[in-house]
């Protein structure tokens, strides 16, 4: 962060610039590379099933093209069942591009890498391609492309059954082919990006020239805006009848309701240890926890969900329930295989273990889903358990669904302490005019009903355009966003408080949408440790896919905040959290300083084990110390302006790890990537075009 900018914070030492790069290929001369059996009509004789003897097999009624195709099936639990083409020989300064045809007739889809071998056969990398479910029983063609990396002779394709996915399942795939591609290195588009101080003409307001000459990405805004301030306590939870050894979420909550009446201010939570029985949800401004402080203040989380029990969360029998609400339902993840939500004979929502399942608890629904089916009025919502044994738990309750009004917010994550804002409260406002990379208006049609002092989200969607801009081969679906507030409005011209950090394009369907978020409230000074459930027997070997034990304990985090603006977590500890320590999606000016994060049950399938920041914008994160997580420092899905600095991480990789990130800035770090809980080995790591669950990365993010 620069010191001419930002007075308040930081100076710069040295400085390492990650600049998103796109592989442009010349695709009049790519070369075959014959998969041996790659079209399945020997019989796939060359191939390798030793490992997957029950599962795979070439037969006619596999065949996309040709008379033989390969079947992938299984009615009982085939874990890690494994299937490998012969080795074909591949050369640096190419890229490699695989496509197939699948298609899923039953059960979950499957996975698909091509790996990179040595001279002696040891894996060097792989990059993972998806057989999705969602392809409708029908054929469907995908592809992957990676890049050999140095000292790689040969390649390889493995479809390789996860062991977390559905045991009963049947998969057909057909006609491999591989190319070779010449792959020349360059920007997709001409540099924009490196700028020099003498170019007045090319700086906006996102830019600002450093003490060493340099241009740099303007990161002044990270961070609570004036820093964090210190509220006078309004409520004392002993006052209302808190005690050590005691559940105390109930009265938190009700606490929290006093504080936001009296106008704002702290609740004093006490000295000494407390139990949490259920997960505490704050949805008021201006409310701060306080403990005594780390070593004073110790809160055990303990909720879970017995075996053999389902629970709705946060919902009563008859209660009216809003658009925005969202009906969510909890059960035993042991050995749970899905989760389903049903009106009547109509499906709600379902979710079948998959590759990121992780160890998941819960699905959920918004009332509007539910409206769309069925309408207004009292209806019966059923929720499904379905376990590995065959076993299936139902439980039902009566909601009144009803076309007006408001719900109460819910968390994106679930945690122990959760801070919510409502999200989106207006429909998609559509751009009649590109916003460039600086600038700070909008134009709207007349009639928006934006005002001074409204909050907004600035969303530009991922168009084929741009992805073919970029190189992006992932399905998600925006590839920029950040949220504003409205500081002017003259007709259909809308004044933010800050410039953006890249171009909102009328071509890609950009648009705003006015949010309303949660603000100035907090957590601070105070232990939060997530408790494991007592006499649940053995955990059993750690699974090597989700690097998690099966196990009761919940895929909860410890604290989140969802929707929020300028609130903090300060001199807090979390331990032991199951999921994510600490979490920031869909937030603004998040400031976490002096914390210690150490531990977390689960760090597999995806989304869990992490430190940092997930579609937030302008987050500072100082003096933190992370333990035994998997990506931390962290970066992802479009997140911009976040500061993380003078902090250390052991276990864990710095990322850039999804989604177009940009303009995010490393400094003064220590980073220990070593171990085995999930890092993927590097001291730092981004994703690049070829990845097809990731996507790339944006430009300008930095390292000091």
């Amino acid at each position: 962060m620069l010191l001419s900018s930002v007075p308040r914070r930081c100076a710069l030492l040295g400085i390492l610039a990650l600049v998103a790069l796109s592989s442009c290929r010349d695709p009049s001369t790519p070369t075959a590379v014959a998969i041996p059996g790659g079209d399945f009509e020997d019989g796939g004789t060359t191939w390798d099933f030793r490992a997957a003897t029950a599962v795979a097999r070439v037969v006619p009624e596999a065949a996309c093209t040709g008379t033989r195709g390969l079947r992938l099936e299984s009615t009982n639990d085939t874990a890690r069942a494994q299937v490998l083409s012969p080795t074909v020989p591949v050369v640096g300064g190419m890229s490699y591009h695989l496509s197939w045809q699948a298609r899923v007739l039953a059960g979950g889809g499957t996975t698909l890498f091509l790996r990179f071998l040595d001279g002696a056969g040891t894996e060097l990398a792989r990059e993972e391609g998806r057989i999705w479910t969602e392809g409708g029983k029908v054929w469907r063609a995908y592809s992957v492309t990676a890049i050999p990396p140095e000292g790689a002779v040969t390649a390889q394709v493995v479809l390789q059954r996860p062991t977390n996915r559905p045991p009963q399942f049947t998969v057909d795939v057909d006609d491999l082919a591989l190319e070779a591609r010449p792959l020349v290195v360059a920007p997709p588009w001409p540099g924009t990006y490196k700028l020099r101080p003498d170019e007045r003409h090319r700086l906006t307001e996102a830019d600002v020239v450093g003490p060493d000459g340099l241009v740099y990405p303007d990161f002044s805004r990270a961070g609570v805006p004036g820093g964090i301030p210190r509220p006078p306590v309004v409520v004392r939870l002993a006052d209302l009848g808190a005690r050590p050894g005691q559940d105390i979420a109930s009265l938190i909550e009700q606490a929290a309701a006093q504080v936001a009446a009296a106008g704002g201010g702290a609740i004093d939570l006490g000295a000494g240890d407390f139990f949490l029985d259920q997960p505490v949800v704050l949805t008021q401004d201006g409310v701060v926890l306080r403990g005594a402080g780390r070593d004073r203040t110790h809160l055990r989380f303990r909720y879970c969900i017995p075996r053999g029990e389902l629970r709705f969360f946060r919902l009563t029998p008859g209660q009216d329930l809003a658009p925005n609400g969202l009906i969510e339902v909890h059960a035993n993840p042991r050995d749970l295989m899905a989760l389903e939500l049903r009106i009547g004979d109509r499906r709600l929502e379902r979710r079948v273990r998959q590759d990121h399942w992780g160890n998941t608890f819960a699905l959920r629904c918004s009332a509007g889903q539910a409206l769309g089916q069925v309408g207004e009025g009292v209806h019966t919502i059923t929720a499904v358990a379905e376990y590995r044994d065959g076993r299936r738990v139902e439980r039902s309750l009566d909601l009144r669904l009803v076309k007006s009004g408001t719900a109460t917010p819910s968390p994106l994550q679930l945690a122990a302490i959760n801070l919510v804002g409502r999200g989106a409260a207006s429909g998609r406002l559509p751009l009649l005019a590109d916003v460039p990379r600086g600038g700070r208006e909008v134009v709207l049609a007349e009639g928006h009903g934006l005002s001074v002092g409204d909050r907004l989200t600035l969303v530009a969607p991922a168009s084929d355009r741009w992805k073919a801009l970029v190189g992006s081969t992932s399905t998600w679906a925006i590839q920029a966003e950040c949220q504003f507030q409205v500081t002017q409005v003259e007709g259909g011209r809308v004044t933010l408080h800050q410039p953006v950090r890249t171009v909102f394009s009328v071509a890609d369907e950009s648009y705003v949408q006015r949010i309303r978020s949660i603000s100035g409230s907090g957590v601070e000074g105070l232990t939060l440790e997530q408790v494991e459930v007592p006499d649940q027997g053995p955990r059993g070997p750690v699974d090597p896919f989700t690097i998690s034990h099966a196990m009761d304990d919940l895929w909860t985090s410890g604290i989140t905040t969802f929707f929020a603006w300028g609130c903090w977590i300060q001199d807090v500890t979390v331990l032991n959290t199951g999921r994510n320590a600490v979490y920031v999606p869909q937030s603004k000016h998040i400031e976490i300083r002096r914390c210690r994060f150490d531990g977390a049950l689960f760090k597999g399938g995806g989304g869990t084990g992490y430190i940092g920041f997930d579609r937030s914008w302008d987050c500072l994160m100082d003096e933190v110390e992370v333990v035994g997580m998997r990506h931390a420092p962290n970066n992802q899905w479009n997140s911009s302006g976040n500061v993380v600095r003078n902090s250390v991480f052991q276990g864990s990789d710095a990322q850039w790890h999804a989604g177009w990130t940009l303009e995010n800035l490393y400094e003064n770090n220590v980073i220990d990537a070593r171990g085995k809980g999930g890092s993927y080995g590097h001291g730092m790591y981004g994703s690049g075009p070829t990845s097809g669950l990731h996507g790339p990365q944006g430009p300008r993010n930095v390292v000091y």
